[in-house]
């Protein structure tokens, strides 16, 4: 078998503490903090990686250096926490290779990439993806009663994991088979990840290499660990201060492009009065009333003295039959009084694109005629159509709809609209507000993380010939 320039080993360490395994999620919270930031800049680099390579077609030394590094701590990480369970030796906090730990990571020298593989990476890795999303539980079975649901991973890691853990705590030994072929998983995952962020073009191999050592042939010459970091070389705690900037301000500058977005929308969407219509819905029950309840509002007098076209709510219901309707809005309170004893449906939720029901008790009978009730801030009816429109103030209020004579079975194609301010200005500010901070982050990340990746690449080497062409291989043995 040929080789694969990814090198991940584990020593499998005895014995392992019964019980640390139940302990090691809070000891590795620091890691995952950590870890957390630092694969966000993968995620950057990568992104980065890939335009350069496309491009230049040439891979970053630095970014290369920081991405294997960030491989390389998550894989210490997981052989000692709940990836393997394979050590209790605390992982380093380091991007370097660390010779003396169980957990070891190397990578070849670097390959000439060919340009045009970041275009078709992710999609050469596909069947990769849905295997290792079957096996690590990117499916899930769900149960429940009523409306409380429950849902569990469908994950062959988590079951070999947990059963090697059980098997130590009761037996003072954890199986070598278990071991081994959580191994196989995680080598198969690393080969997968180092793939898709180009660290070797090299398509990884269909197939399960179980064991503390790579199956394949060891080279002649031992593959080096990362050089010493020399202590003359540049602190790195001004890239670590950018990289964490950089990830504090990525999620604000997404969310802000996003805000920004969503305004624009908006403000698109509405019409020559200021109003924004929901998509129609249709409504029916075989009670006398449907109602939308609880509709609390609360200083609706900030946005009514700022904005002369803000504050008015319209509902209009259309009857699918030409059936006279009736449209209401109320104090909570009054309607609750009205339909006391009688069955109603209370529209509360939305699935599918079809409306969702509570039932409230009582017998199924009319209402009491509708437009006789003194209670209405607004109604409307009408033949077909009922329209009403309200300038909203404070309160907790109830919207109705009911055929106009109060009879059982009524059935309306609803529409909601609220007028609402123009928000061009705002959404633009917002959006290029959002791009800028976004842009920013990026660089940040990507200048903490070269410079990380820096301190981590080896020195070139003087008459180094250069590098031969390497074209990726697409099936693996």
């Amino acid at each position: 078998m040929d080789r694969y320039p990814l090198q991940v080993e584990a020593r499998r360490d005895e014995p392992l503490s019964r019980g640390l395994w139940l302990i090691k999620w809070l000891l590795l919270i620091p890691h995952f903090v950590v870890l957390l930031v630092l694969w966000t800049g993968v995620v950057v680099l990568t992104l980065a990686a890939y335009l350069a390579v496309l491009f230049t077609g040439r891979y970053p030394a630095s970014i290369r250096a920081y991405n294997l590094g960030v491989l390389r701590w998550s894989w210490r990480v997981g052989y000692y926490g709940y990836e393997v369970l394979g050590t209790d030796v605390y992982p380093p906090f380091t991007l370097a290779d660390v010779p003396d730990y169980p957990a070891r990571l190397r990578l070849d020298p670097p390959e000439r990439i060919p340009r045009w593989l970041p275009l078709v990476a992710w999609l050469f890795a596909m069947p990769h993806l849905f295997i290792l999303g079957a096996l690590n539980g990117a499916a899930s079975r769900s149960a429940g009663v009523g409306d409380a649901y429950w849902y569990a991973p469908l994950s062959i890691t988590l079951t070999v994991v947990l059963i090697g853990a059980v098997a130590l705590l009761f037996t003072g030994r954890y199986p070598r088979g278990l071991h081994d072929l959580l191994l196989g998983l995680a080598r198969w995952g690393l080969r997968v990840a180092a793939y898709l962020m180009l660290l070797t073009p090299r398509y990884p191999p269909l197939r399960l290499d179980q064991g503390a050592t790579e199956p394949d042939p060891v080279p002649d010459a031992p593959v080096a660990a990362d050089p010493p970091v020399h202590p003359a070389r540049p602190s790195a705690v001004g890239s670590v201060i950018a990289l964490v900037v950089g990830v504090l301000m990525l999620a604000p500058g997404i969310g802000l492009g996003i805000g920004g977005g969503v305004l624009l929308g908006l403000d698109a969407a509405r019409d020559g009065a200021g109003y924004v219509t929901s998509p129609e819905l249709r409504v029916e029950s075989s009670t006398a009333a449907i109602t939308a309840e609880n509709l609390t509002i609360t200083d609706a007098g900030v946005w009514t003295r700022t904005a002369a076209d803000v504050g008015g709510l319209r509902v209009s219901a259309i009857s699918p039959t030409g059936r006279a309707l009736f449209v209401g809005i109320a104090p909570q309170s009054a309607v609750d009084t009205w339909l006391t004893g009688t069955a109603h449906d209370e529209l509360v939720g939305f699935t599918s694109g079809r409306a969702r029901y509570e039932r409230a008790p009582g017998p199924l009978r009319p209402a009491t005629g509708p437009v006789d009730q003194s209670f209405w801030l607004a109604q409307s009816s009408g033949a077909g159509t009922a329209t009403l429109q309200w300038a909203v103030t404070d309160g907790r209020y109830a919207v109705v709809i009911a055929n106009l004579d109060g009879s059982p079975a009524v059935t309306a194609d609803v529409t909601g609209a609220v007028q609402v301010p123009g928000l061009a200005g705002l959404g633009s500010g917002l959006l290029i507000a959002g791009v800028l901070l976004f842009l920013l982050a990026v660089a940040l990340i990507i200048l903490g993380g070269v410079g990380l990746g820096r301190r981590h690449s080896p020195p070139p080497l003087a008459g180094q010939p250069p590098t031969p062409s390497v074209p990726p291989v697409l099936t693996g043995s």
